[in-house]
């Protein structure tokens, strides 16, 4: 198994590595992703390998190196960077937010007027960025037409829990 990283927005990348860990990685500026969209040069590959080569599970050493091999190979330098614990359920959820907000053919102003709430806010949450409150979540999910429930977590073989959705 291998280091997979992907973007959560131009600006962070969410990196799981084979140890079961997991990092989002900030950047002061969309550069990275840019350089990402326009050529094969691509920080999401490059970070992955330094994870696979470098990490050993010893996360209060691991960003020096990362971010020196970053910056050896011309990418931006890492601005942030955290092991990944509670956040990943937010950006989770906010990434099912924004699928079935998709699926449903809405765009985030409509859906954030619809269910009464900021649009900036509706913003934090897709991306991860704010914890949001059961009420906020609820009229979110009402206006995509889904319900708010509690599901068995399912245990995969390796060893890792994946999260069923009930719709």
């Amino acid at each position: 198994m291998k280091t997979i990283a992907s973007f959560i927005d131009p600006k962070r990348i969410l990196v799981e590595t084979p140890l079961g860990d997991d990092f989002i990685i900030g950047f002061s500026s969309q550069d990275n992703y840019l350089i990402a969209q326009q050529s094969n040069f691509d920080v999401r590959k490059a970070l992955a390998i330094l994870f696979d080569r470098y990490y050993k599970g010893d996360s209060s050493v691991i960003m020096g190196e990362i971010s020196r091999q970053l910056m050896l190979h011309g990418y931006e330098m890492v601005f942030s960077y955290r092991k990944l614990e509670k956040d990943k359920e937010r950006i989770r959820i906010g990434n099912r937010i924004k699928e079935l907000r998709s699926n449903k053919g809405l765009d985030s102003k409509s859906l954030a007027l619809y269910a009464g709430i900021d649009p900036a806010n509706l913003c934090r949450i897709e991306s991860g960025k704010y914890s949001v409150g059961f009420d906020i979540l609820a009229k979110i999910a009402s206006v995509l037409g889904m319900k708010i429930d509690f599901v068995e977590l399912k245990e995969e073989e390796n060893g890792t829990t994946n999260y069923c959705i009930r719709q």
